[in-house]
């Protein structure tokens, strides 16, 4: 075979390991081609009534939504000229209707409407079949709300706050969101090895066949510290949040709905996610 064609670098690239890239090169002119040209269109809001608006204060299980729409709509890559954009996002977020009583079966036919409305606005969509757009669903409001149309679910790219197949997350197409919850209840956890006493950690509801096997399997385990059940916190102040501090490895196993910020707050407490 040919050696592979090196492409000139515009910066170096100084975390790169060859083994994983065909041609460490060739991977960081196209990253930085990527960071100098790529653009998002975004397409304009639908009623202020019932789609998303950015609130004041991001806080909660759905400001990871939040800031996505916020961040999105402030970044760099954002162009007002569909025709230069690479990537399509439609701003909408079934909360808000979530919010106001809305049943599912209304909030699918309000998407469905509102995307089918720019499908016959604009040209974009019926250049891919809508594989080059894509919306956020970080919560099982969006999720449910959404499995009712399935041109989207099966041809846009989701970012989901759960990698899960119960979502039918597609694995070439999806993107995983990391849910965060901020601000955080304490301050981040560093390089204290020796005061992480607890090899292993869970706390929370059996919802999922993962979370029951877990809690069976586990739960007297002393090298362990696993709860089937939410902490008690009549026992002490952020109780859940000190056995992160105290942990090696934080078990994050799937439950039943989407939303779960184990993973950032196993990161943020200085704790492996697992």
């Amino acid at each position: 075979l040919d050696e592979p064609r090196r492409l000139p670098l515009s910066s170096p690239l100084p975390a790169s390991r060859p083994s994983v890239y065909h041609s460490p090169e060739a991977f960081a002119a196209g990253y930085a081609e990527m960071e100098r040209s790529f653009k998002v269109y975004i397409y304009p809001d639908g009623d202020p009534k019932t789609f998303y608006q950015t609130p004041r204060k991001l806080t909660g299980k759905y400001a990871s939504e939040g800031y996505f729409f916020q961040n999105i709509r402030e970044s760099r890559f954002r162009t007002e000229d569909p025709d230069k954009a690479d990537l399509f996002f439609v701003p909408i977020s079934p909360h808000k209707m979530r919010g106001k009583g809305t049943s599912y079966e209304n909030m699918t036919m309000i998407v469905k409407d509102y995307v089918e409305g720019l499908i016959s606005k604009y040209p974009y969509w019926n250049r891919t079949l809508g594989a080059d757009h894509f919306f956020v669903a970080c919560h099982d409001v969006g999720v449910r709300a959404f499995e009712g149309l399935p041109f989207m679910v099966k041809n846009s790219i989701r970012a989901v706050c759960s990698p899960s197949y119960n979502v039918d997350f597609i694995p070439h197409k999806d993107v995983a969101l990391p849910q965060v919850l901020q601000p955080f209840a304490l301050p981040e956890g560093g390089n204290d090895i020796e005061n992480r006493t607890n090899l292993g950690f869970w706390a929370g509801h059996r919802n999922s066949k993962i979370r029951v096997i877990l809690a069976r399997v586990w739960e007297n385990d002393t090298e362990l510290a696993i709860s089937n059940n939410r902490i008690n916190r009549a026992i002490g102040e952020l109780v859940y949040q000190k056995q992160f501090y105290r942990t090696k490895f934080c078990i994050c196993p799937g439950g039943s709905q989407v939303n779960s910020a184990r993973i950032s707050d196993s990161i943020h407490y200085g704790c492996v996610p697992g």
